[in-house]
Parts: structure tokens; C-alpha cells; sequence
């Protein structure tokens, strides 16, 4: 029977004329052309005794036919052996009536012979039939199958060593710390569709045409992976799997209202590996949501994070309602791979997010200093401060901006703690002579720094009836004031030769030329660049625009920056001028921090204030007019006349002129 594996090995044998005469004349399949080819070849040799040669060849012929395996159609080369008699010619006359297998190749497999031995030299009988590596049942003479045998030779050439499996503990060669029963075991039961996985034991197999292998299959056109059964197994799993799942018990419903305030959700918790199924509509956001990402022109290999976040939210939440984007904040901060800034960013446009209300990082790190502060009292005091800077006390108020109100708290944080370390508990025990004792060894900056911050401390605090008293009201300090100096022509010469990046060189010319202000950099729009006149708005808040005119080498610049910013991001929506590589893909279209501008004079070696000074100094000695210096750098007028008088001293009015 075709394809029928024999359930016993074959042992060594012998044929003789006898054997031949059992068989009689059955009816044996490719029979009748190895007897034309014996008919043929007694022609070709004239043989005499014509009839009785090919009577034996033929029953010999019955032999090796009958002798075949069931899953065989030709005559193995070995088994002509068998043969007592004209091995050789019958070899021929199956040979050439196509009967004949072809020979082995020339790395044999050891026969069973050579097979391991019991104590005394004795051979194993439960070994005969099975390779003595994978175990596969083979009924044949080898102590190695094939593929055993082929696996090994290839892992010597690799540099392999025979050593103790750490699956099995049998001492074989190894790949990967496994022999190759334990490595094709494993494989087949990764993905375990068969049901073939045992608790105190192997599933074994048969060698031949039912032998397990390690091949994972070809690579298919169009495909990057290998498409084998191996492969096919995992798929269909991940497809079980997939149908298995049921929707989330958590779907938003965008007709439902809440009747109380609900608190944040707690992701922690949240077995992330195998989300719900995903809706109709949550599976064509996700869909959307990839096609978004590759019409944007970015690699979506590299967001692979930001859909896995989607596709969370989505299965848990559902798309019909908008989703809290303290939700998508919370689940992206529990692990490394997921990411949801690009994900707020979407749902903001599809107009599926419910976002939470900004944080200023300024404000916060401020109210985070106050809240670390060890005695009750003074934390109060110190939040009262800020509500009081931000125009939010009992009596309204200018607000201050958020770096001036982190810059206060900062300086007071260090008199702060030294006071409470003293032993004060409130700020009510607070007098003058602190205050002059904490001033008194400051010099500079740093003291009016300082002396600035308390004073509207306490300030605030009395109109806010906190304290009884100001006492840093009438505490004065006499600071000088820095009279403003040019840089030395040596260290601004070939500035610009030292950058090769377009926006770099454009934002030091600003500086350089125009003595713009780092600030006035992070805020310039696309819309304040008039390309056809050549000018620059400058918005101020609280104070009229400033126009500056462009001259044709910072035209020059500007030109190849927008060219480099549409060639690198073509799609930005980011409407301000200077971007990165994050802001220029961010669709909150936020500007450049502070710390750009700052990390770029640091590589130039100037500070952009020192260069802006230089820049003011130098129009100064050529004008020597206030008015100038009003119209070209936006200056205030007692700014201006503190430029001309510092670059012509000779101008100042002295003590008893008229």
C-alpha cells in the first residue's frame, strides 16, 4: 500500500530460488518490463541456454520487486545484496527498465550495525528502526536518519560541539542549546493547532515522507518573511485567537451622561497583550489612522507604538464617544512601546478627544516647589503667591507669565527652607532683620534677584492677610547697573561659517543683525514674513508690532530655510516659522522651546544676549540718535538713550550743566 510505513525494520536477508518459487506467478506491478529487458539483454548476449537464464533472472526479478517498500515504486540500490545470485545483471535489467533507485549519497547515514551498545558489547534490539537522535521510526538499518545526519554535518561546519541538551539532557549535538528532536518538538508545539503537546512526554513521528523538520518554508513573492507551515500555524492561531475574543464590557456610549464627575482611569492593571475585539468603527479609525500616518510621509515602522495605543483604547473605549485624553496619557506612560502624542494629535483633529486642560511646565514645576515644602504654612503662603502672580487672588490682578512666576519661587525656595531650618514655622515670624541678614551677604544678581522675590512675596502676602506686616517694605538695595559694551571684532567675525544648517544661520543673522530677542525667535509665525516687501512683523504683547526691514543677504537666508522646511516636511501644518523635527510633525502646531535657541549660541560660543547688546552698541557709536535706535530695534526711550550714552559718554550731562 502506497504511502504504508512498515511497523517492524527490515533484517539482513537472503534470497534464494526457493524464496522465489513461494511467489509463483502473482501478479507483482513493473514485472513485466524488467522481463522485456531481460528478454533483450539475453538477445544482446546471445546466451545459449536462453530459457533457462532468464527463468532465474526472473524469479530473482519476483524477489527484489516484492522485496520493495510500500511507499517505494524502485529497487534500492542496497537491496540488490539480498540477492544470493546475478545481483549485478538483474541490477542492470531493473536499471534500464527505470526500477533501479538511484545510489545514496556519498555522506551515508551508519548502517544499524554501528548502532550504540548495552554493558557486555551487545546491540540494543529496541534501537533497531529508530534513530537513535529524533527517534523517528524509520524501519530501516541506520542509526541516524537522514536529516539527523545532514543536521549534524552542517552544525560541525557551522562549529557545533556535542555536548548535554538542556531540554532533553541527552548528550547529542546542539543548536541553540537544543538537540534536533527538542528544537522540531518545540516548534511544533509553539503554536500548538494539533494538539500535540504532551504533559510527561514527546509526541514522536515517523522518518520517510511523514518526518517533522525544521524548514519554516520559502519566501513567497511580495513577502519579507518566510511563509511555512510554522508560519501558517502562528497565523491561524493569532486568527483563533482573534475570533475568540469579545467586545469590551467598557464601550463609551455617546448618548449616555454622567451623572457624577468620573475620576481618572487606572490603566496599571490593564493586561495590555490581548486587547477586545475592536468594533467596526474602532477598526476603520485604526485603519484611517495608519493611512494618516503614510500620507504624512512618515515610516510607519517606527509608530508601531502609537497604533498598538489606538488599538488599546479603541477595544476598551470604543470611537463613538471622545475619549479623555488623560486616558491615552495614562496607558501611554505605563509601558516604553507605547506611545500617544501622535494619537492625542489625531483624535484632536477627527474630533474624537476630549482634552484636558493645559499645563504650564512652569507653573507646574512652581506649585511642585511649594507643595515639597516641609512646614504647612509656608507651602500655603507659597501657593497663595502663585494664585497671586497669576491674577488669581482675592483682588484681581495683572498675571505675570509663567517663567516669571517659576523664576520667584525659585529664588525663594533656598531663604525659604534655610529660615525653616532656624526654626520658623510661619511666615508671620518673619522680620526686617531676616531678611537683611539673607540679603546681606548676596552680591549682584543674585541679590536683587533675591531682594526682588520677597518683596512681592510679602507683598502679596499682606494684601492676601496672611501676614500682619511687610517687613521687606522699606528694605532698599543699591545695586549699579551694567553699563552695555561691544564684543571684541574678533569674535564675531565668520560667524556664520561655522554653521551649515539653513535655520541655524538664519537665526544668528536675526540676532546678529536685528538684535532680536531669543523669545521673539520661538514666537515668529509664517504669516509675520512679507516676502514681497521684505519684512518682518515682530508682535509684542501688550505693545504695538515692530516692523523690521530685511536686507537681500537675511533674504537670501530665509529662502533656503523655507526651502529646506518644505522639502523635509511638506505636509507641517505647524504655523510657526522656525520648527524642529518634532514641532514640524506635531499637529498642535506648538513653537521651538527656549532651549533651541539657547543649545545654538552655545555651539557659537555667544550668548544671544551678549550678541544683541553688541549689535544695539555698534548702531549707537554710528547714529548717536535715540530715535534711531527706537525705529530699528523697537527699544523704549530710556533704553535707547542709555545705548547712545554708554557708546558717547562725552554726551552726558554733567552735575551743574544748565
Amino acid at each position: 500500500m502506497p504511502g504504508q510505513l512498515g511497523l517492524f525494520p527490515t533484517p539482513a536477508r537472503q534470497f534464494a530460488r526457493t524464496h522465489a518459487a513461494r511467489i509463483g506467478d502473482r501478479d507483482i506491478p513493473g514485472f513485466e518490463a524488467v522481463s522485456e529487458q531481460l528478454q533483450q539483454m539475453a538477445d544482446e548476449r546471445r546466451v545459449r541456454a536462453r530459457t533457462m537464464w532468464i527463468w532465474r533472472l526472473e524469479g530473482f526479478a519476483r524477489l527484489a520487486l516484492a522485496a520493495r517498500d510500500p511507499d517505494r515504486h524502485q529497487v534500492a540500490a542496497e537491496a540488490l545484496k539480498d540477492l544470493l545470485y546475478n545481483g549485478p545483471i538483474l541490477g542492470q535489467a531493473l536499471d534500464r527498465a527505470g526500477l533501479l533507485a538511484p545510489p545514496p549519497s556519498r555522506r551515508m547515514v551508519p548502517p544499524r550495525g554501528s548502532g550504540p551498545t548495552r554493558q557486555g558489547g551487545q546491540r540494543d534490539p529496541e534501537l533497531r528502526g529508530q534513530c537513535t537522535h529524533c527517534l523517528a521510526w524509520a524501519n530501516d538499518r541506520r542509526v541516524l536518519c537522514v536529516p539527523c545526519t545532514s543536521w549534524c554535518h552542517e552544525m560541525r561546519k557551522r562549529g557545533g560541539t556535542v555536548a548535554e541538551c538542556s531540554r532533553c539532557h541527552r548528550t547529542l549535538m546542539l543548536s541553540a542549546g537544543m538537540c534536533r528532536m527538542c528544537r522540531i518538538v518545540v516548534a511544533e508545539t509553539e503554536v500548538d493547532t494539533a494538539q500535540i503537546a504532551m504533559e510527561n512526554g514527546d509526541q514522536l513521528w515517523f522518518a520517510g515522507p511523514h518526518a517533522a523538520g525544521l524548514a519554516v518554508g520559502h519566501l513567497l513573492p511580495g513577502t519579507a518573511a518566510p511563509q511555512g507551515r510554522f508560519a501558517l500555524k502562528r497565523r491561524r492561531a493569532r486568527a483563533r485567537a482573534k475570533s475568540e475574543r469579545r467586545l469590551s464590557e467598557h464601550l463609551l456610549d455617546p448618548a449616555q451622561l454622567e451623572l457624577f464627575p468620573s475620576p481618572p482611569r487606572d490603566w496599571t492593571h490593564l493586561d495590555t497583550s490581548s486587547p477586545p475585539t475592536l468594533t467596526a468603527a474602532a477598526d476603520s479609525l485604526v485603519t484611517d489612522f495608519t493611512a494618516y500616518m503614510r500620507g504624512r510621509g512618515w515610516n510607519t515602522d517606527f509608530f508601531n507604538g502609537s497604533i498598538r495605543t489606538l488599538r488599546i483604547v479603541t477595544g476598551h473605549l470604543g470611537s463613538e464617544a471622545p475619549i479623555q485624553e488623560s486616558d491615552i496619557r495614562a496607558l501611554a506612560s505605563m509601558r516604553a512601546d507605547l506611545q500617544g502624542a501622535r494619537v492625542i494629535n489625531y483624535l484632536r483633529l477627527r474630533g474624537l478627544l476630549a482634552a484636558q486642560p493645559p499645563t504650564d511646565p512652569c507653573i507646574a514645576r512652581a506649585r511642585h516647589h511649594a507643595t515639597t515644602i516641609a512646614r504647612p504654612a509656608f507651602s500655603t503662603a507659597v501657593h497663595t503667591f502663585i494664585d497671586v502672580l497669576l491674577g488669581e487672588g482675592s483682588t484681581s490682578s495683572r498675571a505675570r507669565s509663567p517663567k516669571t512666576v517659576e523664576n520667584y519661587v525659585s529664588a525663594l525656595m533656598g531663604t525659604l527652607e534655610a529660615w525653616i531650618a532656624d526654626g520658623l514655622t510661619d511666615p508671620r515670624e518673619i522680620t526686617r532683620k531676616h531678611i537683611e541678614d539673607v540679603l546681606d551677604p548676596l552680591r549682584g544678581d543674585q541679590a536683587r534677584r533675591l531682594h526682588t522675590a520677597l518683596r512681592s512675596f510679602f507683598r502679596a502676602l499682606k494684601r492676601e492677610r496672611l501676614v500682619f506686616r511687610d517687613p521687606a517694605r522699606s528694605i532698599s538695595l543699591t545695586s549699579s547697573r551694567p553699563v552695555p559694551t561691544a564684543l571684541p571684532s574678533d569674535r564675531i567675525a565668520g560667524l556664520l561659517d561655522h554653521l551649515d544648517d539653513p535655520r541655524d544661520r538664519l537665526m544668528v543673522a536675526l540676532v546678529a543683525i536685528y538684535a532680536l530677542l531669543p523669545g521673539q525667535l520661538t514666537r515668529l509665525r509664517r504669516t509675520d514674513l512679507d516676502r514681497s516687501k521684505g519684512q518682518l512683523r515682530l508682535r509684542r504683547p501688550g505693545r504695538m508690532d515692530h516692523v523690521i526691514y530685511l536686507d537681500a543677504f537675511t533674504l537670501r537666508l530665509v529662502t533656503a530655510w523655507e526651502l529646506q522646511r518644505h522639502r523635509r516636511w511638506p505636509d507641517s501644518s505647524n504655523p510657526y516659522f522656525f520648527v524642529t523635527r518634532n514641532t514640524a510633525v506635531d499637529d498642535s502646531g506648538p513653537p521651538i522651546s527656549a532651549g533651541v535657541v539657547q543649545l545654538l549660541f552655545q555651539r557659537v560660543g555667544l550668548p544671544a544676549g551678549r550678541l544683541r547688546v553688541d549689535r544695539i552698541v555698534d548702531e549707537a557709536r554710528h547714529s548717536a540718535d535715540p530715535v534711531r535706535l527706537m525705529e530699528l530695534f523697537g527699544l523704549s526711550n530710556l533704553s535707547a538713550t542709555n545705548y547712545v550714552l554708554s557708546a558717547h559718554p562725552d554726551k552726558k550731562n554733567g552735575p551743574i550743566a544748565p
